[in-house]
């Protein structure tokens, strides 16, 4: 997910807003638990640490415990559904997001691309044209295209979810 916290940041910066990325590792490196920020903003950013999210993406478990802490109180949180069992917020999008990676593109690797794409439609700072340029500026050419088509499914996904669900009246989470 640090990858594509990187490329949210500088779809942000091409479109003219103030960006701030950090980045946090575990102790496990390489496939261990990791996080990364995003902080827009159309005004100078004086402290580098996000001070409440408006968009969680939480690919396990330990990572949506320790963050959802963090939450505005009208925040969206996205899990992936199989490692994430309990996500107590009141605005949740449970998508089965490693196994749409695995059966769909027979990559786990794209899992971060494809996360990124559903959360686009939820996010007003970029636009998928922006992150389009971002994914293809930070990957490299032999996954490129693999990684665009996993990207735009999960726009398209977020999109359908966005536009038939009504998040100001929903009390509880969205199994898709």
């Amino acid at each position: 997910m640090v990858l594509a916290g990187i490329m949210l940041a500088e779809a942000g910066q091409m479109e003219g807003h103030m960006v701030v990325h950090s980045q946090n590792y575990g102790p496990e490196a390489r496939g261990g638990n990791s996080v990364s920020e995003v902080i827009f903003s159309d005004e100078e950013i004086d402290y580098p640490r996000a001070m409440g999210l408006d968009l969680l993406v939480a690919l396990n478990q330990k990572a949506c415990t320790e963050n959802i802490t963090e939450m505005k109180d009208d925040g969206l949180v996205i899990v992936d559904s199989t490692p994430v069992k309990k996500c107590l917020w009141g605005k949740v999008l449970r998508l089965h997001l490693q196994r749409e990676a695995d059966i769909t593109f027979k990559d786990p690797r794209v899992v971060n691309v494809f996360a990124l794409g559903v959360l686009t439609p939820f996010c007003d700072w970029v636009s998928e044209g922006s992150l389009v340029k971002a994914i293809s500026n930070r990957l490299p050419k032999h996954v490129l295209d693999h990684n665009l088509e996993a990207f735009k499914l999960g726009v398209n996904k977020g999109k359908g979810l966005k536009d038939s669900t009504s998040f100001h009246e929903m009390e509880g989470a969205i199994d898709v």
